[in-house]
């Protein structure tokens, strides 16, 4: 049984960032479904999560989500994400 569907078309950035520890494949997919938080999956891990602008700034939390060993990469990663995702902030609802 299917509880909800719904269709929309979404933007997606697909980015490989190299760092001296490791090569990161990700896809950032911006959706209107998560009160304006991007879908981030990171392909060699398989672990994706739903972050905004704050979330990411959290390294050490955002670095367990999706499986970056190294804090100093996660930084890089961060610092990239900081510069493309939007600026849009809202509240939790759950």
């Amino acid at each position: 049984m299917i509880s909800h569907e719904s269709y929309e078309e979404s933007r997606s950035r697909f980015v490989t960032l190299v760092t001296e520890n490791s090569q990161y494949d990700l896809v950032i997919n911006y959706s209107s479904h998560f009160l304006g938080k991007a879908l981030i999956l990171h392909i060699q891990t398989n672990l994706f999560g739903i972050f905004d602008i704050h979330d990411i700034r959290d390294c050490a939390t955002f670095a367990a989500k999706l499986g970056i060993l190294h804090l100093e990469d996660a930084e890089h990663v961060s610092d990239y994400l900081e510069d493309v995702m939007p600026m849009i902030y809202t509240p939790t609802q759950y």
